[in-house]
């Protein structure tokens, strides 16, 4: 009877260790959410909205694209540290969504950005071809 209850004890121990290493490790990792980007510099900035906006129905609004540049051109950004700028709604394919926008800033010859926009997987994969179109446009 002894052997038994050990090994009941062995195995209630052992599947206590299992079940803490899985809560411990089989954590779901925090989903990344997607985003397409785009390298611009700050006075190109209303000419890269200006490409960005054929992805949706209609343009993006010029006082949108002048926030950004004026959020964007922060001297308190660090850089190389991402920024939030804010969010922007558009509409694409017939219905209204939101554009979140975060950036990265380097200074050296100029001001140079990094545009990350977040939303919905459709409206970034859309705009992530469209960023590459605008790149073949501009021959990089």
């Amino acid at each position: 009877m002894k052997q038994y209850l050990l090994y009941v004890l062995f195995a209630l121990a052992l599947g206590s260790m299992v079940a803490l290493v899985v809560n411990v490790f089989g954590e779901e990792q925090e989903e990344i959410p997607l985003a397409a980007a785009v390298e611009t510099d700050l006075e190109e900035l209303p000419e890269t909205f200006a490409a960005l906006s054929k992805t949706f129905d209609e343009p993006i609004a010029d006082s949108d694209v002048a926030r950004i540049k004026r959020m964007a051109s922060n001297p308190e950004f660090d850089e190389a540290d991402v920024h939030a700028l804010g969010t922007i709604d558009v509409i694409f394919e017939g219905r209204p969504t939101t554009l979140t926008l975060k950036t990265e800033v380097y200074r050296e010859d100029g001001i140079y950005l990094y545009l990350y926009l977040f939303g919905e997987p459709d409206v970034v994969e859309a705009l992530d071809e469209r960023i590459m179109a605008y790149y073949e446009e501009l021959g990089i």
